[in-house]
């Protein structure tokens, strides 16, 4: 508004306006001079052709293609005619190619269809009724799958002494035959959780008198020797054929012998537990492939121990350990930290939970609130109020063969002493065949304070043996009715969302109380040829779940 009053009340002269007329056309002219003796000064510039910028060929990824053969090992005068008395993680893995349950596991543990097509249960929950595929088949004669050979194979696992299967037969109160295929399972609890008690590998009734295994599977047994297990390709599976045409499993005394031999390029792949595997990587040549188990570390803590009854001790203990730096020193990097005994790759878990990081600030503000303080400055926690209290706990682990575990019960004893807390390590002798070995006997006993256990779950998700009062787990003899009355629920759940949210409500009760603390997960590794493509999705205990979609790459193909 100011600026439009200036202009309105401003008035020139004619004289003013002619000079500012003549200066402004005395500018014009000398830039027009300027500019045409630029002009005939410069020379004449022709336009530069820019050559069209060619972008790579993007590169196919190779299509999976069907052929080959890949060789794997297996153990020593192994039983191959029975699936069920496996007892071994290596008899696992081969079976898993040749046999397949009413219900199988996929990565993330979640149950999936297997020789059952449909599952559905009662108004109890206790009794299932299956539905069996009509495209599964026996190997050797292609004949259907029957209720018949179901109810043998849960019939003959109740008799078998010793077996990976065992804990599934003990879910199990009763399996019939409806129909021709239709079965009804009766458990002996209420609630979907004991579904996974339907992932054994089915019998055929005459499978006594067959030459060879004979399962429904991927594969089939085509050869069988002393030292040797051929397996084909099953054109007839009720999936898509498998790619690899032979697997063929070869036997070797030990995990450490089958990895020389694929250093010796014998094998072309080989799962294993060592921390070790990393060395056999070479870019373009081997590949290593991480997996997670269901080997827990556990950190048990016994409730005998006053100051162990202190939630806020358990919980500076869960920030006083820095189990990033055990698992890079002494598991080299082959485990995975979680706070809950349900594995973080579960469908189960809830990422909620995780909630204790390395932290000994809040671990040493914790144990203040409990009454534990440096009151004398000699570098170790006494109780406040009390003479000759120091914190001092004994750690028992066991002593094993590749002292890994008493490696990490050390790790935890020198970061409890950076808290100021003495940890004394106990490592006692223990044989995975013997009951009662030293080891065995002490934590049965209730001879610890700490023990630092290794636990393998199930991919139920059912833990109550470990919370309950009484727990055949629980030799910290801890009791808490709320956590496990939640742990109870998740054995009751009767469907998927009801399952899930009890997972979830057990595992966030138990990150308040932490009966024990939950450390790491393990994982193991499968070392194989990179021209072997496809090796995805793999998980423990089942780790050639995915075997049907390997295939071998090589630069002609």
């Amino acid at each position: 508004m100011r600026a439009k009053n200036m202009r309105s009340c401003t008035k020139r002269s004619s004289a003013e306006k002619s000079g500012a007329f003549t200066k402004r056309l005395a500018a014009l002219c000398l830039a027009a001079f300027i500019a045409l003796s630029l002009l005939g000064c410069a020379k004449t510039e022709v336009p530069q052709q820019t050559a069209p910028i060619v972008l790579p060929t993007p590169t196919a990824a190779p299509l999976p293609a069907r052929g080959g053969s890949i060789n794997l090992p297996m153990p020593t005068n192994a039983d191959l005619k029975d699936p069920l008395k496996v007892n071994t993680e290596e008899m696992l893995n081969v079976f898993s190619l040749i046999y397949e349950g009413l219900l199988a596991v996929d990565q993330t543990s979640a149950l999936t269809a297997g020789l059952a097509e449909t599952w559905s249960s009662d108004e109890t929950g206790r009794v299932w009724t299956l539905k069996l595929r009509n495209s599964a088949r026996w190997h050797d004669n292609n004949e259907k799958v029957t209720a018949a050979d179901v109810k043998f194979t849960y019939d003959r696992l109740s008799s078998v002494a010793s077996s990976y299967y065992a804990y599934h037969a003990s879910k199990i109160e009763s399996v019939e035959a409806v129909d021709e295929y239709t079965v009804r399972v009766t458990m002996k609890a209420a609630g979907m959780a004991s579904l996974y008690a339907l992932t054994v590998p089915i019998l055929r009734e005459d499978y006594a008198s067959a030459a060879m295994p004979v399962g429904t599977g991927p594969y089939k047994a085509t050869f069988l020797s002393t030292g040797r297990l051929t397996l084909t390709a099953n054109e007839s599976w009720w999936k898509q054929r498998p790619y690899i045409d032979t697997v063929n499993f070869l036997a070797r005394d030990n995990n450490e012998t089958a990895l020389a031999s694929f250093a010796a390029g014998q094998l072309d792949m080989v799962p294993t537990s060592a921390v070790t595997a990393g060395k056999y990587r070479e870019e373009g040549i081997t590949t290593v492939y991480d997996i997670l188990t269901q080997n827990a570390e556990f950190l048990l803590l016994n409730s005998a121990n006053t100051a162990l009854r202190d939630v806020n001790v358990r919980m500076a203990l869960a920030c006083g350990i820095d189990r990033g730096k055990i698992i890079t020193n002494v598991y080299m990097n082959r485990a995975q930290a979680c706070d809950v005994p349900v594995a973080p790759d579960s469908w189960l878990y809830d990422p909620a939970s995780k909630v204790y990081d390395y932290d000994p600030a809040s671990a040493l503000a914790l144990l203040k609130e409990a009454g534990y303080e440096d009151i004398d400055g000699d570098g170790f926690l006494e109780f406040v109020g009390a003479s000759d209290s120091e914190l001092t706990f004994t750690l028992l682990v066991s002593d094993s063969a590749d002292n890994l575990r008493e490696d990490a019960a050390n790790a935890v004893a020198a970061q409890l002493l950076e808290l100021g807390i003495q940890t004394e390590v106990v490592a006692a002798p223990y044989s995975l065949t013997d009951a009662d070995s030293d080891f065995s006997k002490k934590l049965k006993a209730g001879e610890f304070d700490l023990a630092l256990c290794g636990f393998n779950l199930g991919r139920d998700g059912l833990v109550s043996s470990f919370v309950d009062a009484g727990g055949a787990n629980n030799y910290g003899k801890y009791a808490s009715a709320e956590l496990s009355s939640l742990a109870a629920a998740v054995a009751a759940a009767p469907d998927e969302a009801a399952y899930r949210a009890a997972a979830s409500a057990f595992e966030m009760q138990f990150v308040k109380e932490l009966p024990f603390l939950t450390l790491y997960f393990r994982l193991n590794s499968i070392v194989y040829d990179s021209a072997i493509r496809g090796v995805t999705g793999a998980r423990e205990p089942d780790t050639l779940r995915t075997a049907d979609k390997w295939y071998l790459f090589t630069e002609e193909g």
